[in-house]
């Protein structure tokens, strides 16, 4: 009988170790436990979508202009020098009228007028030397620009007044009218000949730069500077003997440096 009970015994105490062996399955509390951990962590790349993606890169700048230009005919005067002609001097007076049809793009028609003569270099070479150079002179301009504003500003005076302005670009096509600078029957020193300048036109083109000064919604001080391209006949000032006077084409760039006003309505 004793083997039989230490068998029992035997076969009792493997199965409680087999048990033991084996581990225990979760608990319904602790798998959702686990859940609940997981859904606390932040998901970085919806985070990346959401507020850092590439339809969120483009924007505009939004500003409340004082003075506006939108919608609006206006004129302006011009009055100023000829800077780079070397052998004239003188004024110009630009006179102009257009239309803008937003705050960033316009239309314009332009007059330029020179009141030019000749320059102490060239006066010097007609009368004392008695040799002249064979050069044009600046008449008039018309023509038709496209402006295009891109700048626009606020800037303080004193720290007592805030000023407004702008800076425009005017491309432009028009009429060039231009003087050949020339003498007839001339035999220098003795005989300085008689005028026979001859007034001719071109096609030219121009690029302004302009920058208005507001202070009223109906008035902007402006500065402008007129450059201009142009392909123009050239001829000798002074026909000698057996010489022909023409001497082609010579192309021409005429720069204007004006103030003037710009009235809105």
């Amino acid at each position: 009988m004793w083997i039989v009970a230490l068998i029992a015994t035997a076969g009792t105490l493997s199965a409680h170790a087999q048990q033991a062996g084996q581990p225990r399955a979760a608990t319904p509390r602790a798998e959702k436990g686990s859940e609940d951990r997981g859904s606390d962590k932040l998901d970085l790349k919806k985070l990346e979508d959401k507020y850092w993606s590439a339809k969120d890169t483009d924007f505009s700048v939004v500003q409340n202009r004082t003075y506006t230009k939108a919608n609006k005919y206006f004129v302006s005067l011009g009055y100023g020098p000829l800077i780079n002609d070397a052998y004239s001097n003188g004024r110009m007076t630009n006179v102009s009228a257009g239309y803008y049809f937003s705050e960033r793009w316009g239309l314009e028609l332009a007059y330029e007028k020179g009141d030019l003569k000749d320059n102490d270099s060239t006066d010097t070479f007609l009368n004392q030397n008695k040799f002249a150079p064979d050069y044009n002179r600046f008449k008039s301009y018309t023509s038709l620009n496209f402006l295009v504003v891109p700048f626009y500003a606020k800037m303080s005076f004193w720290d007592r007044k805030i000023m407004y302005f702008d800076m425009q670009f005017a491309f432009g096509i028009g009429q060039m009218n231009y003087q050949i600078m020339r003498v007839d029957g001339a035999n220098p020193p003795s005989n300085p000949g008689t005028d026979s300048s001859e007034d001719n036109s071109t096609i030219a083109y121009n690029l302004d730069v302009t920058q208005q000064l507001f202070f009223h919604q109906n008035f902007a001080i402006r500065f402008d500077i007129k450059n201009k391209w142009s392909t123009q006949k050239k001829q000798r000032y002074y026909l000698q003997s057996g010489q022909d006077r023409d001497l082609g084409t010579t192309s021409q760039q005429d720069t204007t440096m004006l103030l003037g006003l710009t009235i809105f309505f």
